[in-house]
């Protein structure tokens, strides 16, 4: 019975093998996680350089919102898709787009290294997905060479949870 419990160490049987059962979860991560003082297994967390700009892309139903920031926040570029010249007072479903490949443009030209993009906005993921790819295609400009500067994508979107509760009604 006690070789059916699992005490966080894995044991050997009779032949010297690991069991099948305790050997099974580690054949299916590729890397090695590590343990915290406990010894249990920590949780993998995305490696995140913490000098690194971040762009915000907000998307909306008729508008999108792009901006470059430092780690502390400070903004540093910003565009939004009815600032681009020839739109005019219509704004298409590729305005996000247009407004992310400018951003990625112009941050080229300030020869940054690393960005964190934070897509916030109630729409589809298609959507978000296509700004970022238009931020990556604004940055490399159809250079087979040039590495994308996208470190860790983030979606920022609120999700609602029906909010506080309500005061109690008058009774008059």
């Amino acid at each position: 019975f006690s070789r059916c419990i699992h005490t966080g160490k894995q044991t050997e049987d009779d032949s010297g093998r690991i069991p099948f059962g305790l050997r099974f979860p580690g054949e299916l991560l590729p890397f090695d996680r590590g343990a915290d003082p406990t010894g249990r297994p920590v949780l993998y967390q995305p490696p995140v350089e913490s000098d690194a700009d971040i762009v915000h892309i907000r998307l909306m139903r008729n508008n999108a919102f792009v901006t470059l920031t430092d780690a502390r926040g400070n903004k540093k570029i910003g565009t939004s898709a009815g600032k681009l010249s020839g739109k005019g007072d219509k704004l298409g479903r590729y305005s996000g787009e247009a407004a992310a490949e400018d951003v990625g443009r112009r941050v080229r030209q300030m020869k940054t290294r690393s960005v964190v993009v934070k897509v916030n906005g109630r729409c589809m993921f298609r959507r978000k997905k296509e700004a970022i790819l238009a931020f990556k295609d604004g940055y490399t400009s159809s250079r087979v060479d040039m590495n994308h500067p996208v470190v860790y994508v983030e979606d920022t979107t609120r999700k609602p949870h029906n909010g506080c509760r309500l005061p109690k009604k008058r009774r008059i």
